[in-house]
């Protein structure tokens, strides 16, 4: 089952200014993802910190929080679907990210993920 926040997917108007923001607070850079994707995943230093993966925002599109993710094993969504979550996405690979990740929407439209 869930074992820890993975990571929290943040939507912004000015990238670099929000990395750069980030870096003053200590934050460190772990990894740029190439464009479409366009993020940066940062985190604190030390193990099991949580990461904050910076996109910019779609044309259109809102900012703020986009998802929380938390650290689960892929075969969790069986028992989750059992108790009634109905997935978005289910076991999808990411290649930029190197994970899989398994979407949903609670019933106030907030959108959760499980990653591995």
């Amino acid at each position: 089952m869930i074992t820890r926040i993975d990571h929290i997917d943040i939507k912004v108007e000015d990238l670099d200014a929000t990395v750069a923001m980030l870096g003053k607070l200590g934050l460190k850079i772990l990894r740029r993802a190439p464009a479409p994707r366009s993020s940066v995943e940062m985190s604190l230093e030390g193990e099991n910190q949580v990461v904050l993966e910076i996109h910019p925002v779609k044309a259109g599109g809102f900012t703020g929080v986009h998802h929380i993710a938390f650290r689960a094993d892929p075969k969790d969504t069986l028992s989750l679907k059992a108790q009634g979550i109905k997935f978005k996405t289910e076991n999808k690979f990411i290649a930029d990210t190197g994970r899989t990740v398994s979407s949903f929407s609670d019933a106030n439209g907030l959108t959760w993920q499980l990653t591995d």
